[in-house]
């Protein structure tokens, strides 16, 4: 045991700074989510459902405005660090624009707030937590990459968690002991917001010295502002199903959307840690031609994500019951739909990744806005004629088709870059796919036959404990190539 860890230790020093900040930003990764799903069932049962329904309904405005206040502009910051070798500068002129873009906005905000409120079905209090949240988690977005881009893993992860835990403990009080709503949820994660972006705000002026280039400046607006259309698409297939609930259902449907989604989404812990290492692997056999290995691991990757999947539809309910209880129950009969939508998601990566390597930005860019779209028609004619359930098979709809269109493109590239020769095993691909489906459809049938359910329970456990060894090795093949 002594010298095990004794191994890992050196081979952790052994480690290089991209890897070892890689490493961090993965646990930091999980901490941030582990905290918010522990706070999720604690806010569940302290909100009614319309209070609840209204805060994630105020989470997702704030999601979008955010993107149309500041334009994104902290994705230029990586292109002008190849232009400009001073990066605090860069970081300082970039934060500089931010500011002035969500300082104006602030005041629009302010002068028209019970308008806007009216618009976005929030209160007057919710619309200014909205804007003075604007003005300073622009200069966390741009500090955080410059973070990343260094290396400096361990200011990040500090920073990120004294964020998340502030705003977690400081809601429960809130919420507890002051007044049980949204606005409290809302202030007092302000109040975290606003206190980190003040100090973030003095470091990075009084370290990068300049305000105004006009041709940083410049150059950031001319390389965010085309691409909004591609943000603001990837923002509707991932979010906007709450926002339209809110207006055709009420905040007590979105609430009970919320809980299904936050339950679907319990994967991305898992494919978010993934991606930041099958990513770069996806580029370097890609690379070096080694397609039959990158056919292979691909395979073994969306396996992994299915089955997981596959729990967390299977145990739809008794997660369902913890994250929310009783009063959010009727929310399980949308998790399948939901993960299968997840599925997809994840699986369009595989053949956008291919798109990016070889640098087609319009084939990555046009699906994304074809089926934010679409998926703003559907959910309103079917979300009026179903109710809130719809959302949940609409954006299922929509990322198949996504990752169907990704597919042709995919196609495309390989018959024109690479011969007709393929980089994936789409037969394989197929299959896992259909099975996810017919699972699926299966725990929609026997999830409320709980004596069905659970001998189900029963038999998988002692398979897999019977075959633990085959488990276990090609759980460990995996995680070392």
């Amino acid at each position: 045991m002594k010298n095990t860890l004794e191994m890992l230790i050196n081979k952790y020093k052994n480690m290089s700074a991209p890897v070892k900040a890689a490493f961090w930003f993965t646990i930091c990764s999980f901490l941030q989510r582990g905290i918010s799903m522990i706070t999720t069932p604690i806010f569940t049962r302290l909100l009614s459902t319309k209070d609840y329904g209204l805060y994630s309904t105020y989470l997702s405005w704030e999601t979008v405005l955010l993107m149309l206040v500041t334009l994104s502009l902290y994705k230029a910051i990586m292109n002008l660090y190849v232009k400009y070798e001073n990066q605090e500068a860069i970081l300082s002129n970039i934060c500089a624009l931010e500011l002035v873009l969500s300082l104006i906005w602030a005041v629009i905000g302010y002068i028209f707030r019970k308008q806007i409120g009216q618009l976005l079905g929030l209160s007057t209090v919710l619309v200014g937590c909205l804007f003075v949240t604007f003005i300073f988690q622009s200069v966390f977005q741009c500090w955080s990459l410059y973070k990343r881009y260094v290396y400096d893993y361990r200011t990040l992860i500090l920073v990120t968690l004294f964020s998340t835990i502030g705003s977690a403990m400081l809601g429960v009080i809130a919420v507890f002991f002051v007044n049980a709503t949204a606005e409290a949820r809302a202030v007092s994660n302000t109040i975290v917001v606003a206190f980190i972006g003040l100090i973030l705000y003095i470091s990075v002026f009084r370290k990068g010295k300049t305000f105004y280039n006009k041709k940083v400046w410049g150059f950031a607006l001319g390389f965010c502002i085309p691409l909004m259309p591609h943000y603001l698409s990837e923002f509707v297939l991932q979010s906007s199903d709450k926002i339209m609930i809110n207006y055709l259902c009420g905040s007590s449907d979105v609430a009970i959307y919320s809980v299904a989604y936050s339950a679907g989404s319990l994967i991305n812990l898992v494919t978010n840690a993934v991606n930041s290492t099958f990513a770069p692997y996806q580029y370097q056999k890609i690379k070096s031609k080694e397609y039959e290995l990158l056919s292979k691991r691909a395979n073994q990757v969306l396996l992994f994500v299915g089955i997981m999947l596959a729990g967390i539809m299977f145990f739809s309910r008794e997660i369902v019951m913890v994250f929310g209880g009783m009063k959010y129950l009727e929310s399980v009969e949308v998790i399948i739909p939901i993960c299968i939508g997840v599925y997809f998601n994840y699986m369009f990566q595989l053949f956008a990744r291919v798109q990016e390597y070889y640098e087609r930005k319009l084939t990555v860019v046009i699906p994304s806005i074809l089926c934010a779209i679409l998926n703003l028609l559907l959910n309103y004619i079917f979300i009026k004629l179903c109710g809130y359930q719809a959302a949940a098979y609409t954006t299922f709809f929509c990322y198949a088709l996504f990752c169907l269109i990704h597919y042709h493109f995919y196609r495309k590239v390989c018959k024109e870059l690479l011969n007709g020769e393929q980089l994936y095993d789409i037969k394989g691909i197929l299959i896992i796919s259909i099975g996810i489906i017919l699972i699926g459809a299966i725990i929609m049938m026997i999830n409320h036959v709980l004596w069905i359910k659970y001998m189900a329970t029963i038999v998988i456990f002692v398979l897999m404990i019977v075959k633990r060894k085959w488990i276990v090795s090609n759980i460990k093949m995996i995680i070392q190539k």
